[in-house]
């Protein structure tokens, strides 16, 4: 789709947040506000910014640091297929398995929704988004670097014919539980605090 034809899309969304924000109707707001923003930030961030190539550069930089502590042999490669970053590992029979860092890879699609999330949070102030948000995108980071070594240590150990189970499912499920704990932590969490402590303050006398 092209920029012009995005442009009065972008324009649409942002008239529809105003006027539900304007009248107060938290719940549409609250929906296609954060749903609207994971979209526009991941196109802007992956497609005009270029960031998904430096998200999964970062990634890559962290997981052959960390491989070198437990004496894994990888390699980091900048020139790689596709302008996608390839972290490779050797095998026990002195080959190399190649781990493109794509889209489902660099963190960039889980890191917007979450900011969009915490963006368009009703009740909270710009601060605490703004923090919140900061907290967020380290801790995707972070877990996404651990989903990353988990796979390449399993490859490491028990060679090639891993890859399958080690990526499409351990790997996602301990990506998946990760982000299910850290949008539990940043946002039901203080939610339920929140709400208790409304109730509180309703059943205390006046």
């Amino acid at each position: 789709m092209s920029l012009w034809m995005l442009i009065p899309l972008f324009i649409f969304w942002l008239a529809v947040v105003v006027f539900l924000r304007a009248y107060r109707i938290w719940l549409f707001y609250y929906i296609v506000g954060a749903v609207g923003a994971a979209y526009w930030l991941a196109l802007v961030a992956g497609d005009l910014l270029q960031l998904e190539s430096v998200l999964a550069h970062s990634v890559a930089l962290a997981v052959h640091a960390i491989t070198q502590l437990f004496a894994i042999p990888t390699r980091v490669f900048n020139g790689a297929p596709g302008v996608l970053l390839v972290l490779v590992i050797r095998q026990t029979e002195a080959s190399w398995t190649v781990l493109q860092i794509g889209v489902e890879s660099s963190g960039l699609l889980e890191s917007s929704v979450l900011a969009s999330l915490l963006l368009f949070y009703p009740t909270w102030s710009l601060r605490q988004r703004g923090v919140a948000i900061l907290i967020g995108l380290l801790a995707t980071w972070l877990a996404n670097i651990l989903r990353l070594l988990v796979i390449v240590i399993i490859l490491h150990q028990f060679g090639k014919e891993s890859l399958v189970l080690a990526h499409t499912f351990i790997g996602k499920i301990v990506f998946f539980l990760l982000t299910i704990g850290i949008y539990r932590s940043l946002i039901t969490l203080p939610t339920i605090r929140q709400l208790a402590q409304r109730q509180l303050r309703m059943r205390q006398p006046a």
